[in-house]
Formats: C-alpha cells, structure tokens, sequence
C-alpha cells in the first residue's frame, strides 16, 4: 500500500512540475516578445 502512495505522489510532483514549466514557458514567450516590440519600436524611432 505504502508503494501505491508513493507512486501517485511522485505521479503528482510531475504532473505540477509539467503545468509550472508550461507557466514558465509561455512567461518566457511573452517576455521575449515584449523584448522585440521594444526594439522594433527603438529602431523605428531612431530612423525618424
């Protein structure tokens, strides 16, 4: 019995860890795609 509980806890950390990389993932995504924003609007505004 005690094996079953340790295999649905371990089943349960990786099931939070996939959902907090996911987080982390798209985080990173929208972060690099304000970073690009910003320099592309830098570019534009030096060329004016």
């Amino acid at each position: 019995m005690e094996e079953k509980h340790e295999y649905c806890a371990l089943h349960l950390a990786l099931k939070i860890t996939k959902v907090v990389l996911e987080a982390a993932a798209v985080a990173a995504g929208f972060c690099i795609m304000k970073e690009i924003h910003n320099v592309h609007r830098a570019i534009e505004n030096h060329h004016k």
